[in-house]
């Protein structure tokens, strides 16, 4: 080995070098291949970066099995929604760079998942985890769970089965509403976790996608729960001409039941009618019969955010009296004199949990028909726009006061906090019993 003992410095041009590799995509001088995809795309290329970025080129671009060597073309077959997009794949290849969205990111996925292209793969998984809260207009949620689920992409399956569930009213906007497929809207009306302002606005967007899948009326009707309905809205829904003849004629062999449970008490429904079963039950409705939007500012001072609302379930009447200490409360303690064993002052203690506590009144629980459940929505803040992030439930018995101690744990502030603000929904459930 060579002594040296003069000057040294080390040269760092790789970005010249890669540079240099991205001035040949696509560039006719020195390539030495040709891919013809689905016979409508055609790209000049180089076998050595081919099959350098990527193992399965290389079995492919093997002479011996290799079927057009002698022309120096490949023919290549992929999705339909991969063309617009094989020629950015093929540039990454070639850089290492590509700019990611919501419209490209799927097909990018797909083909990196044929071509093993290990971090572009990786890539494109870590952008749809931290993008599946998107706007209505610009959202894939629907599409990205019906993908991962095929692929078994877990986390991001069950990350966009949560965000459809709880912002149906964002995914309602989106592109992909029309397009779900029957067995996963079917799915998704089954649960009784939506968050939705009420169930006419579900029943709404249900009747916007049987327009285009009419064959799946009577499926797809017989999973919403007509008794959750408001009576007034139910009547606008009935106006002649305003539903399409099926549909209508469906609603109108439900309406009865809707009336009669907002007129008669629910001991006298019981009668005819079971009424522990998902159709007398609530989704997390966020209209005010409901519940409350709790916009908190100035989330940092030590205290306690006071709100009292009122819900209507049927004929029973609640009201709710819910408060929440953001970032901890202050517990006060007895100070003695040593020499006398007498109290003379006090000092705080913090503490750093937040507490939300919870209590109903105005509710008759005689003969113990119901019982209520109270849910807490946590609103994350994404690129400007509020989308629900996380659910907590309490049993809230009649006549007492129950909480939760840590509503949100400190390591999971920055999360939910936004220009100084906190947002959550509390939602009043009433749960019925066999009478």
């Amino acid at each position: 080995m060579m002594d040296v003992t003069g000057p040294l410095e080390s040269l760092d041009n790789q970005t010249s070098f890669v540079n240099t590799l991205s001035a040949l995509f696509n560039k006719e001088d020195f390539s030495d291949i040709k891919l013809i995809v689905n016979k409508k795309l055609t790209l000049n290329a180089h076998k050595f970066i081919l099959v350098v970025r990527s193992d399965v080129f290389r079995t492919l671009l093997d002479t011996e099995r290799w079927s057009d060597a002698k022309d120096q073309t490949v023919h290549l077959t992929e999705e339909e929604d991969c063309l617009d997009h094989f020629q950015d794949f093929l540039r990454y290849l070639y850089s290492g760079s590509v700019t990611l969205s919501t419209v490209n990111v799927l097909p990018l996925h797909l083909l990196s998942e044929k071509y093993n292209v290990q971090e572009l793969r990786e890539s494109c998984q870590q952008f749809m985890l931290a993008n599946v809260a998107a706007p209505g207009s610009s959202n894939r949620a629907i599409t990205w769970q019906r993908y991962a689920k095929l692929t078994a992409l877990t986390q991001l399956e069950e990350k966009c089965l949560r965000f459809i569930a709880w912002n149906i009213d964002t995914i309602i906007k989106s592109p992909d509403w029309t397009s779900m497929e029957p067995h996963q809207l079917s799915s998704l009306l089954q649960r009784s976790d939506l968050v939705v302002e009420d169930e006419v606005v579900l029943f709404q967007a249900l009747v916007s996608w049987l327009s285009l899948h009419p064959a799946h009326t009577e499926e797809m009707l017989q999973h919403i729960c007509y008794p959750m309905m408001p009576p007034e809205k139910l009547f606008d829904l009935q106006a002649p001409g305003n539903l399409p003849e099926a549909i209508s004629t469906y609603l109108y062999r439900e309406g009865l039941l809707v009336y009669q449970v907002h007129l008669l008490p629910m001991d006298v429904i019981s009668k005819r009618h079971d009424i522990t079963t998902i159709p007398f039950t609530m989704r997390l409705y966020t209209s005010q019969d409901f519940s409350h939007l709790w916009n908190i500012s100035g989330y940092e001072l030590q205290t306690s955010t006071l709100t009292s609302f009122s819900t209507s379930h049927f004929k029973l009447k609640t009201q709710w009296c819910v408060s929440f200490l953001p970032t901890g409360q202050r517990v006060q303690w007895p100070r003695r004199n040593y020499h006398s064993h007498m109290q003379y002052g006090e000092i705080q203690q913090e503490d750093e949990f937040s507490t939300l506590s919870a209590s109903v009144s105005n509710c008759d629980p005689a003969g113990k028909t119901h019982s209520h459940k109270l849910s807490i929505l946590l609103y994350q803040c994404v690129n400007g726009m509020w989308f629900v992030n996380d659910m907590k439930t309490l049993n809230v018995p009649h006549s007492e006061n129950t909480q939760i101690n840590d509503l949100i744990p400190l390591s999971e502030w920055d999360k939910y906090i936004s220009n100084d603000t906190i947002k959550l929904h509390v939602i009043g459930h009433t749960i019925w019993e066999k009478c």
